[in-house]
């Protein structure tokens, strides 16, 4: 696990954001779960050219790295609300973190609609916990949202340094309004 390939997480640059990483399913499969229609390969800079921020709605940035296929939205993230979540494990596992505007993260781990683990880093691991005590165990040493990634990009196999982020992915735009996550 390469830690500082994830330190773009902590810049201004991002905010808020939500990372999604769905085992066995296509880009293209994520994004149509998300309400996008069909993906085009842009960089960042032409997707937001093409989908200016004033523009409502969901940027969705989209990759694979063997069975995972690992979605970012840093704009009015959808895939992180509950209907959402609810697709996109369906008969597979969801990795998610979500790093809200005020600083406040969130891990998922939700396997065909069931949650497995769902916790804000800093919290104490209940028994049984997987993702959770390996997060704070890095969390001491570099901020939660950091640590978050690191091990759930871990545990998918992806590392995602800001490069690959700004350069050529699957991009979607989803107008998509669905409700949001209730505790």
């Amino acid at each position: 696990m390469d830690i500082e390939r994830w330190a773009w997480a902590g810049q201004e640059r991002y905010p808020g954001f939500c990372l999604s990483f769905v085992r066995d399913r296509e880009p293209a499969a994520v994004a149509a779960a998300l309400g996008a229609g069909s993906t085009a390969v842009m960089t960042l800079a032409e997707a937001e050219q093409a989908h200016p921020i004033s523009e409502r709605g969901a940027l969705l940035r989209l990759g694979d790295r063997g069975p995972w296929t690992f979605c970012f939205e840093d704009r009015a993230p959808i895939a992180n609300r509950a209907p959402a979540i609810a697709r996109l494990s369906q008969d597979t596992r969801l990795l998610q973190v979500t790093k809200s505007g005020d600083g406040m993260v969130i891990v998922r781990d939700v396997v065909d609609g069931r949650k497995v683990e769902m916790f804000e880093p800093g919290t104490a691991p209940r028994a049984g916990a997987s993702l959770h005590p390996r997060i704070a165990a890095l969390a001491g040493k570099h901020p939660a949202i950091v640590a978050a990634l690191a091990v759930v990009g871990d545990e998918a196999g992806v590392d995602l340094d800001r490069d690959t982020l700004e350069g050529p992915l699957a991009t979607a735009w989803s107008t998509l309004n669905e409700p949001a996550v209730r505790r």
